[in-house]
């Protein structure tokens, strides 16, 4: 599936400047810039400066988007230690209904075998190992409610790095740092292409006659992580959970027999596709594959889209692994000029920045 090249990770190194990052959203939906770019390179295509807002004018009838339901937790948490030492937690799951169970997080200052707790004394964390592959703390969790309960109602949402050591999260976070259909309550990081969509914008597409299907993706702190130095084929993605349904499935299918275009919206929604694929690998023709499970799926250069056309997606950060995945779906070390275009025309970048549709 994939066809191993460039191993230079000095190739996806690029100046951003820090008044380029957008640490707030933009006061609605829609109103990021948008960059169209031609997946197809021609001297007579440039790419385009746009909105948003304009969607419905740049697709078609008939077209597809598919979309990560993937809803964010609020698994930002402070806790004390034994010595009432406060301590900050990000959970990173599993987040299930059990009063009791095994959790991963990450935190400073913390050591095997201390006791943590959380939400005025509700809750409990025994500290019982660190994963030198995961890069985070393991321990086991005893509660009057179910770790999910409780952050829903008392954490904060975990807001990017760059941005939490600017500004604290704020009530705002919770409904900005969320898409408007998550429905899925498993990640830790927020699908951000989706960010930029709308309840009335979804609709003008829906009059237009552009389907809407949900995958699902719960989004990782590994997707983030920057590349290491080294061999690029080296990198190992962290394992996250994806599902695909039969009617998404069917969908995707229907819309490239009547000659329709497939845009994933998002990486993740892009990679959750890509995995369905593999499901199906065998087979003589590339096709979406309704299933689900854990996948370590990393896009490089030389990567089979099969019948995925477009891909609406944010400005990622330098020597990372979704900057990499742009660089194989635009192809021929494109992603450069592209993202030269976009800083020289203003665009925002990251989590809470301006957006590109790669068509």
């Amino acid at each position: 599936m994939v066809r191993r090249e460039r191993k230079d990770l000095s190739e996806y190194d690029y100046d951003l400047p820090e008044d380029r990052v957008r640490l707030v959203p933009p006061p609605r939906r829609g109103d990021s810039r948008l960059l169209v770019v031609p997946r197809v390179y021609s001297a007579r295509t440039e790419p385009m400066v746009r909105t948003v807002a304009d969607l419905p004018s740049l697709l078609m009838p008939g077209d597809h988007l598919v979309v990560n339901d993937s809803r964010v937790i609020p698994a930002q948490a402070k806790g004390v230690t034994k010595s009432q030492r406060s301590v900050d937690i990000l959970f990173l799951g599993p987040f299930g209904d059990s009063l009791s169970g095994t959790v991963r997080f990450l935190g400073r200052g913390i050591r095997p075998g201390a006791l943590l707790r959380f939400f005025s004394g509700r809750s409990e964390v025994w500290v019982s190992g660190y994963s030198e592959e995961d890069g985070c703390f393991v321990g086991e969790y005893r509660g009057e409610r179910p770790l999910s309960s409780e952050l829903e109602t008392e954490g904060e949402m975990p807001l990017p790095p760059y941005i939490a050591k600017k500004r604290k999260a704020d009530p705002s976070d919770r409904d900005r740092y969320q898409t408007v259909y998550s429905r899925v309550p498993g990640s830790v990081a927020a699908p951000t292409a989706g960010l930029h969509l709308g309840e009335d914008l979804l609709r003008k597409l829906g009059e237009k006659g552009i389907e809407l299907s949900t995958v699902t993706l719960h989004v990782g702190i590994g997707t983030f992580r920057p590349l290491a130095d080294g061999d690029l084929d080296q990198h190992r993605m962290h394992s996250e959970w994806y599902y695909v349904s039969e009617e998404t499935a069917r969908g995707i299918a229907g819309t490239k027999r009547n000659g329709g275009r497939v845009i994933a919206v998002g990486t993740t929604s892009l990679r959750a596709l890509q995995s369905s694929m593999i499901l199906g690998q065998e087979e003589k023709e590339k096709r979406v594959l309704s299933g689900s499970g854990w996948t370590d799926l990393f896009i490089r250069p030389g990567h089979s889209f099969g019948p995925v056309d477009g891909l609406l997606t944010n400005f990622h950060t330098p020597r990372s692994t979704l900057l990499v995945l742009v660089d194989a779906f635009l192809g021929e070390n494109r992603w450069r000029t592209v993202y030269e275009k976009a800083l020289e025309e203003g665009f925002m970048f990251l989590s809470y920045g301006d957006a590109m549709l790669v068509l």
